[in-house]
């Protein structure tokens, strides 16, 4: 979470085909009602859960937050762009777009200010973008998490969200859940929150190994080639790549983890950060949120909001 090889043509052209493949139909068909779909599984897993810790960001200064910008009048935002719906370059464009995307837009314009963005690395962002300065913000639906405070703050949490297995239903379909992962390798991004379960996981020995990307896009490339077994991702992303086209692209599983997103700001713009908390919160309570949600997600955000 969830990037310089991104959601690229490689795996547009495979989510292509297999959309073309799943569109065609047999003479002579019948459409019938869709079954009833079950809930997906879920399953704690203590260690893999968010711990967010108890250090508060820090203070601000009182002084104008357009003194700690990097550039005058704009919102300088770093993401991997590589993690839809959330933040996706798609091919043939110049910028992003996604739910994240239109979020940080819409604080920027309430601030007066124009968002740019700029693609990174994900791990990067709190360990030299964010605290040397190359970025005003880091958005990248990122976790908060208590040792990702060592290095960044966050604003106050705008998005909830969970883990989850998915697997190709066609390479590995006798996968039901983590507890078929032994003796498998699973596909996770660096520096996220599933790179971290699933090593906890390796370290256990309930998979074989884990095999770690710069951007999401990869591992699930490798997932639909038949390369891994597996992917362990946050649930909203991997279904965005699902809707993208890849009907052999399953969740099956959610691995209950409690995270919360926040922006990430550098701890020398405190002010900054305030001024960015007061707009997301008007952002949620005023139903702009739940208008941008429902864009990106079709449904109102199942979460109540201002998230506590």
């Amino acid at each position: 979470m969830k990037r310089a090889a991104r959601f690229g043509p490689a795996l547009f052209t495979v989510l292509a085909l297999f959309a073309s493949a799943c569109s065609k139909s047999s003479p002579g068909a019948s459409t019938s009602p869709s079954p009833s779909v079950s809930p997906t599984p879920e399953v704690s897993i203590g260690q893999c859960e968010t711990k967010q810790g108890t250090q508060p960001p820090t203070a601000p200064k009182g002084v104008d937050f357009k003194t700690q910008l990097k550039e005058p009048g704009v919102l300088n935002v770093g993401s991997d762009n590589d993690f839809p719906p959330f933040e996706e370059i798609k091919p043939g464009a110049k910028t992003p777009d996604g739910f994240d995307v239109d979020l940080y837009t819409e604080v920027a314009k309430r601030l007066g200010l124009t968002a740019k963005s700029t693609t990174t690395n994900f791990d990067a962002l709190f360990t030299s973008s964010l605290p040397t300065g190359k970025f005003d913000v880091g958005v990248s639906a990122v976790t908060i998490k208590e040792s990702r405070k060592q290095t960044v703050d966050f604003t106050v949490p705008y998005f909830k969200s969970d883990l989850s297995l998915a697997i190709n239903t066609v390479k590995t379909p006798n996968i039901k859940t983590v507890d078929d992962l032994v003796g498998l390798v699973v596909a996770v991004q660096k520096g996220t929150t599933g790179e971290a379960c699933a090593q906890y996981l390796k370290s256990k020995g309930k998979v074989k190994d884990v095999k770690s990307f710069g951007n999401t896009g990869p591992a699930i490339e490798d997932l639909l080639a038949g390369r891994v077994a597996a992917v362990i991702n946050d649930r909203p992303a991997t279904q965005g790549y699902i809707d993208r086209g890849a009907p052999t692209l399953k969740v099956i599983q959610i691995i209950k983890t409690q995270e919360q997103y926040g922006f990430a700001v550098s701890k020398e713009k405190p002010d900054l950060r305030k001024a960015i908390d007061d707009q997301l919160t008007a952002i949620m309570r005023d139903g702009t949120y739940a208008t941008i949600y429902k864009k990106w997600f079709g449904t109102p955000p199942p979460f109540a909001v201002p998230i506590q």
